[in-house]
């Protein structure tokens, strides 16, 4: 089946998010005397709470973009020292082969130009070939020893970039997680607020405003209640 992905329904950043959560929880709990009224108690507060503590321990887009970072950066480092490794034989077969034929089958061209995934295919065919004529490049200084390490960075390249595509992955399972839970916390909260500004919306202004939910430093500015998220 394809996959569902969450729409936000909520149009605060994350942290003020948060923060407006608790503020209203704190609101909550000091007139929970008038909410028993509508029938929410305390342990209804609390499953509120428990909403706010498990999106707040959801990972942060820039914890996740950190780890892309770093898994790319790791990457990287392994494809500059393949492509120093590769130099070398590369040097290798053009004085054994002279401009033969033979030589273009290795693929040296363009190393720099490369993408991750052609350098590994590369990198692959010039072990193959390189162990196939070894007779050949021995004379102009290839060891098996050469192989071996340009086989095991290959290897590396291969497994870094499987890295950076589950860092990638993961990002977004966790961002779909953080919007999943965050829209579950917005909902009760506009439920809770909603039932706040009932009960003091004749009766008490200073009241009545705590529970006007506002966007905070990353909304358009407006102190207008947002509407109740869609069904």
């Amino acid at each position: 089946m394809p996959r569902h992905d969450e729409t936000r329904i909520y149009k605060v950043p994350d942290a003020d998010l948060k923060q407006l959560a608790d503020d209203l929880a704190a609101s909550i709990d000091r007139d929970l005397n008038h909410f028993a009224e509508r029938m929410i108690t305390a342990q209804q507060l609390a499953t509120f709470n428990t909403l706010i503590g498990e999106f707040d321990a959801c990972d942060t887009d820039v914890e996740q973009l950190g780890n892309i970072t770093t898994a790319t950066e790791e990457k990287d480092t392994i494809t500059d020292n393949l492509r120093k490794a590769i130099r070398p034989i590369r040097n290798m077969a053009e004085l054994a082969y002279e401009g033969k034929s033979r030589y273009n089958s290795f693929g040296f061209d363009d190393l720099s130009k490369q993408t991750d995934n052609e350098l590994y295919r590369t990198t692959r065919r010039i072990c193959r070939l390189a162990s196939q004529f070894m007779s050949d490049l021995a004379p102009h200084g290839l060891t098996p020893a050469h192989l071996l390490a340009l086989e095991n960075l290959a290897t590396q390249l291969d497994n870094a970039i499987d890295k950076v595509a589950e860092a990638m992955e993961l990002r977004d399972i966790q961002a779909q997680e953080r919007i999943f839970k965050g829209n579950a916390l917005w909902t009760e909260m506009a439920r809770l607020a909603s039932i706040g500004r009932s009960i003091f919306e004749d009766t008490n202004e200073a009241l009545y405003n705590d529970y006007v939910l506002i966007g905070g430093n990353g909304n358009t500015g407006t102190n207008t209640p947002p509407p109740l998220p869609q069904e």
